[in-house]
C-alpha cells in the first residue's frame, strides 16, 4: 500500500507543475493586462506599476519568481484588490468554498447511494426506471438553470429560504447553493450505484451466500463493497465538477467564496489572484483524486497489483 501511495505522489507533483505553467503562460499571452481600463493610465504611471509588480521582466523570469514565491506559500499581491494579498483574500474565501463543496459532496454521496440502493433493490422494473429518469433530469439541467429555479421557487415564491448572501454561514443561506452543487452529482452517483449494485447482486459469491441462507441485510453489505469501486472512482471527477461549478453558484448566490474572486480576477486580469485560484483548485482536485485512489485500492486490492505490472 505504501509503494502504491508513493507512486501516486510522484505523479501528482509534475501534474501540478504542468497545470501551473500552462495557466501562467496562457494568461500572460491573452490580450489585455491588469492595468488596462476604459480610462488609460498615464504611460509613466503604468510603467512604474509594471516595474513594482515585476511585470516588466521576461516571461521566463516572471515564472521562476512566481514558483519561488509559491514554494514559500506566498501567492503574491492582488493586482485588483490593491490593499490585500492573495493569501489574505483566500483566508476568508477558501473556508467558505471548502464548506460548500464538502457539504455538496457528502450530500451527493449519501443521497446518490441511497437512491441507487433503492433502485437496485426494488422488485420489478419501476424502481430502476424512476431512478434513471430522475438521474437524467438532474444531469441535463445545468447549475445556472437550477440555481435561478430554486431561488424563484423557495425564495421569491414560498419565501422559505433566502435567495442569496452568506450571512456569516447561516444554515438557511447554505441550503440552496449546496443543493444546486449536489444535484448533478446525486444523479450520476445514483445511476452508477444502481448499475454496479445490480451487477454485484448477480455475482456468483452473492448467489452462494443466498444459498447458505445468509440474511438479506448481510448480503446487501457484501454486494455494496463490490459495488462501491465504480462510484468511488467517479468521485475524483465529481470533486472537480463541484469545484468548477462553485464558480457559477457562488456568483449567482452572491457568496464571497473562491468563485467570486476568480470571476473578479479574470475580468480584471488579476494575474496573481487567478493563478492562486488555479493552484488551489488544481491542488484540491489532485489531492481528492489521490484519496480516491487510496480508497479504491483498499476496496479492491487488485488495483494495487495491476499498478505494479
Amino acid at each position: 500500500m505504501l509503494r502504491y501511495f508513493l507512486s501516486r505522489i510522484v505523479m501528482v507533483v509534475p501534474t501540478l507543475l504542468i497545470i501551473i505553467a500552462l495557466a501562467f503562460f496562457l494568461m500572460r499571452l491573452a490580450p489585455g493586462g491588469p492595468f488596462d481600463s476604459e480610462r488609460a493610465l498615464d504611460p509613466e504611471i503604468a510603467k512604474n506599476l509594471r516595474r513594482i509588480y515585476k511585470l516588466d521582466r521576461p516571461l521566463l523570469e516572471q515564472f521562476w519568481l512566481y514558483l519561488q514565491s509559491l514554494a514559500h506559500g506566498d501567492f503574491g499581491p492582488s493586482l485588483h484588490w490593491r490593499d490585500f494579498t492573495v493569501n489574505q483574500l483566500f483566508a476568508t474565501a477558501l473556508p467558505i468554498s471548502v464548506a460548500l463543496g464538502t457539504k455538496a459532496m457528502l450530500t451527493a454521496i449519501l443521497a446518490g447511494t441511497a437512491l441507487g440502493l433503492v433502485g437496485a433493490m426494488s422488485k420489478g422494473g419501476i424502481g430502476p426506471r424512476l431512478v434513471d429518469g430522475a438521474a437524467i433530469f438532474g444531469i441535463v439541467l445545468p447549475v445556472f438553470v437550477v440555481a435561478p429555479l430554486l431561488q424563484l421557487g423557495f425564495g421569491l415564491t414560498l419565501h422559505i429560504l433566502p435567495v442569496g448572501g452568506w450571512n456569516d454561514g447561516a444554515w438557511q443561506n447554505q441550503i440552496l447553493p449546496v443543493i444546486t452543487l449536489a444535484l448533478p452529482q446525486i444523479a450520476i452517483v445514483a445511476r452508477l450505484m444502481q448499475a454496479a449494485l445490480i451487477d454485484a447482486l448477480a455475482m456468483p459469491h452473492i448467489r452462494t451466500l443466498r444459498a447458505f441462507g445468509m440474511p438479506g441485510f448481510h448480503i446487501t453489505l457484501h454486494a455494496l463493497r463490490a459495488a462501491f469501486p465504480p462510484v468511488v472512482s467517479y468521485l475524483g471527477l465529481a470533486a472537480a465538477n463541484v469545484l468548477t461549478g462553485s464558480v457559477i453558484v457562488e456568483t449567482i448566490f452572491g457568496i464571497p467564496g473562491m468563485g467570486r474572486y476568480f470571476v473578479d480576477g479574470a475580468l480584471g486580469r488579476d494575474y496573481t489572484l487567478v493563478m492562486g485560484t488555479v493552484v488551489v483548485v488544481a491542488g484540491a482536485v489532485l489531492l481528492f483524486n489521490l484519496i480516491v485512489d487510496l480508497v479504491l485500492a483498499w476496496l479492491d486490492p487488485r488495483v494495487r497489483y495491476e499498478s505494479r505490472s
